[in-house]
């Protein structure tokens, strides 16, 4: 669409398509802005239809003023505000003899799927006199099958309630029963809405008729914006009465007029209206040239917060995060990215995929900035480091000290209360198994804990150096000296000034000349759409342990840690598969593994994806290993970080043995069976050779299968398999080289080939969705909502257990599994 679109053009396309009312002469509600009851969203829907309350739940508001330009003087103002599909409002208008009417509204939106939603509004009517309230009711529908297009159905002022004005006050007319509805068209999304909209009243004659004789008025508008931040408005209709309107935004916030008038000055009266409301994505017409993007981390970011009824959360998740500074990457309006680290609560990986979008931001020339309050440590200083300029709080000390690594062996204190763990393994570097049965690690087992540490290590040192313009030698001699006092650190050169949170905002000002104006919200404005994009790219997440049946987040001490259930899994991949709008499915895997079962049917459900020529490209995360690479070997394309730990191509099985700690106990076991190996499970005696030797066939054969899915999604022979298999564990570095993924990369670059094997064109625009963002139960909801008021949701409460508990946890979690596909150890930057 052309910026200079003539004013002519533009009044075509109002004459030629009829869309919604602008103005409702009404006393029972408002003057609104001209609005489509099937197009837009926000929370003057709230008086349009109110089921647009369910579609975009990101909080907005509308302060309005309207007033007849004429000899009357007819004035109102009104306020609307949302939290999620929930809206309030309130107006007042005032008669012409200057009697004044209050209502006060409420309304509320349901999804009912993925497409549909319902609302209901109530006012609560207040006109000026004894005895004159009352309450009117509307109900609302909207349907938006496709991205382009959208339709509405609307009954307002049901009951009749007050069918009589003219015994009110002075206000005449009446508050009658509409009904109606309305369509939208999207040619080209957000940028033009076409549509049309017929409300009709008196549905049967006086005269007690059965023939319908409605009294309707047919509208039309249209909804332009030509650039980001600006929006042109135009109405007509039916009785030519024609109206146009202007919006400006301004960041969060806009400011809009519109004027309506009838062509035939005795129809009625011109009508003006003034506005301030809020912007659906943050868009502003004229860019500042001086906004900072700032972040403020200081909160734990999963993949996946819960959301609740009212749209509330329990905290960003990663991913929206990830996309924040991305954008700002990008944005042509933002000149440079502030971010306070408070706590650094992410992987190797994490850290990695980070940095890599603060390299971004400098490359597109803005300067980066991070500050170093409370943490310090190693990882705090990873990615402090890609910034063009590193701060630390004076009184804050610089923790880069290295790596360090403890593997904890239960054996021996197993030993003491009389417990026997025995497990059968594929193959020698497989060594979950040994924190039960060994006192000290194996050689296998060393040799590979030693080179993650090593890999690890030398990438992290060279990204320092790379960043800090050091030498690789002086970095590692650096961190031997470590841990460093404020002062030291800054003699060192490891970071370039000591401040205080005040004396931040100079520091921005020598870096950013004219005043930076430091935006600390950034990006967190309109991340929920109303509508569909043409293209959609799922977001699938498989995080935590992965077990059979459904995902859970953590839910309490007595139950701690993420699982990744089956079940949910493949429901979401299923509905991927089924669903026109989503081309691709981007995976993000950060899972040590599990049931080798559970692996198995998200492994399949991938395979049938595929099969409907939709890609599936795997984004690892910090960990994605035995189970969680089970899952991944199928995939399209896989991408990992440098210091992604995945790899542990390898299973086992077994149980713990009791015998002893019941005899310390004086318990007394009797057992009766009927089946040679009826009773191999039981943790009251050991296996026996037979009972042993079947449980090494069944994981034997899970091996088998897991092996031979790598051979078939890595197109790669036996002998190439085994060779990188029996175990073994590698970083995203030598995975790649040893051809389990194929480049080194982040979700960003994920989604990037995601587009790319489905064939979108580079314009074209995208939406990432996750399936739990639509289409969840009014139950589903409810329970989110009652679970984050108990604070069941707030977070991974293995952390607050002690390392020897989290072990027996896990244990605990795949008890019923009878083999497991689970790496031995995970590896965390601190």
């Amino acid at each position: 669409m052309s910026r200079g679109l003539p004013l002519s053009i533009l009044m075509l396309l109002v004459l030629s398509s009829p869309q919604a009312r602008a103005w409702d002469p009404v006393s029972e509600r408002p003057g609104l802005p001209i609005v489509s009851t099937a197009g837009e969203d926000g929370a003057m829907s709230l008086w349009r239809n109110p089921a647009n309350l369910a579609f975009d739940q990101d909080p907005s508001y509308g302060i309005l003023y309207s007033q007849t330009i004429d000899e009357t003087g007819d004035a109102g103002v009104a306020a609307a505000r949302n939290l999620g599909p929930i809206g309030i409002g309130g107006a007042y208008r005032s008669s012409p003899a200057g009697e004044g009417w209050w209502t006060v509204s409420s309304g509320f939106g349901l999804k009912l799927g993925e497409h549909l939603s319902v609302g209901t509004h109530l006012g609560w009517q207040i006109p000026e006199g004894p005895e004159n309230n009352f309450v009117t009711w509307d109900l609302g529908l909207g349907w938006r099958p496709f991205s382009w297009m959208g339709m509405s159905v609307i009954a307002q002022n049901i009951g009749d309630p007050a069918p009589d004005l003219a015994s009110i006050n002075d206000f005449d007319g009446q508050v009658e029963e509409k009904y109606g509805g309305g369509i939208v068209l999207r040619p080209i999304g957000n940028k033009l809405l076409i549509g049309a909209d017929y409300l009709f009243t008196d549905l049967f004659s006086n005269d007690d008729s059965t023939t319908p004789s409605p009294d309707g008025l047919l509208e039309g508008s249209v909804r332009l914006s030509p650039v980001d931040g600006l929006v042109l408005r135009a109405y007509i209709n039916d009785e030519l009465t024609v109206g146009g309107g202007l919006e400006v935004f301004f960041g969060r916030h806009g400011v809009g007029a519109n004027a309506q008038s009838p062509i035939d000055d005795a129809d009625g009266s011109p009508r003006a209206l003034l506005y301030a409301t809020s912007s659906q994505n943050g868009e502003r017409l004229f860019g500042s040239g001086r906004r900072v993007a700032g972040f403020v981390i200081d909160e734990v970011y999963p993949y996946q917060p819960q959301t609740g009824l009212l749209g509330s959360r329990s905290g960003e998740s990663y991913m929206s995060l990830l996309n924040r500074i991305k954008k700002a990457s990008t944005d042509p309006g933002v000149r440079g990215i502030f971010i306070h680290l408070e706590q650094t609560p992410f992987s190797v990986a994490q850290i990695q995929e980070l940095r890599s979008l603060l390299q971004d931001a400098r490359s597109q020339g803005k300067k980066v900035v991070v500050y170093l309050d409370r943490s310090t440590s190693n990882g705090a200083y990873l990615l402090a480091s890609a910034a063009d300029r590193v701060l630390l709080h004076p009184a804050a000390s610089l923790n880069l000290v290295g790596l360090s690594a403890e593997l904890r062996f239960l054996a021996g204190t197993f030993d003491l209360v009389g417990i026997g763990a025995q497990y059968v393994k594929r193959a020698e570097y497989k060594s979950a198994p040994e924190q039960y049965t060994r006192t000290h690690a194996s050689s296998a087992s060393r040799e590979q804990i030693n080179a993650l540490l090593d890999q690890t290590f030398d990438k992290m040192v060279e990204d320092i150096a790379d960043s800090r313009s050091r030498t690789v030698e002086q970095i590692a001699r650096m961190i031997d000296e470590g841990p460093f006092t404020g002062q030291e650190a800054l003699d060192q050169g490891l970071v370039d000034a000591l401040v205080y949170p005040d004396q931040i905002e100079e520091q921005l000002k020598a870096l950013h000349p004219r005043n930076p104006n430091l935006d600390l919200r950034y990006g967190l404005e309109g991340q929920m759409q109303g509508w569909r994009a043409p293209n959609e790219i799922a977001v699938i997440y498989v995080d935590g342990v992965i077990v059979t049946g459904k995902s859970r987040s953590s839910g309490g001490l007595l139950s701690p840690g993420r699982q990744a259930g089956s079940e949910t899994i493949v429901r979401q991949l299923t509905q991927a598969r089924r669903d026109p709008s989503v081309k691709a499915v981007v995976m993000r895997v950060d899972s040590p593994g599990g049931s080798a079962f559970a692996s198995d049917e998200i492994w399949r459900a991938v395979e049938r994806l595929k099969r409907r020529d939709k890609p599936v490209v795997v984004s690892m995360g910090g960990t994605a290993a035995s189970g969680g690479y089970y899952v991944a070997a199928g995939a399209t394309a896989i991408y990992a970080e440098p210091g992604t730990v995945t790899g542990s191509i390898g299973v086992y099985s077994g149980k713990f043995n009791v015998e002893g700690l019941y005899e310390k106990l004086g318990v007394s076991v009797e057992q009766y069976t009927r089946g040679r190996n009826a009773a191999m499970y039981s943790l009251s005696r050991p296996l026996d050779e037979n009972e042993y030797a079947a449980m090494d066939r069944m994981v034997a054969d899970t091996y088998r299968q897991f092996t031979e899915k790598v051979r078939q999604g890595r197109r790669m022979s036996e002998e190439e398999v085994e060779a990188v298999a029996r175990g073994r564990v590698w970083t995203g570095t030598a995975a790649k080289e040893n051809g389990l993924v194929d480049e080194l990369g982040g979700f960003p670059e994920a989604v990037s080939r995601a587009r790319q094997e489905a064939g979108i064109r580079p314009r074209a625009e995208v939406a990432l969705i996750t399936y739990n963002q639509r289409g969840s139960t009014a139950g589903e909801l409810t329970r989110s909502t009652v679970q984050a008021m108990l604070g069941l949701e707030s977070g991974d409460a293995s952390a607050l257990l002690p390392p020897e508990v989290a072990l027996i946890h896990q244990w605990h979690q795949l008890s019923s599994e009878p083999v497991w596909a689970v790496m031995p150890y995970t590896l965390e930057l601190r």
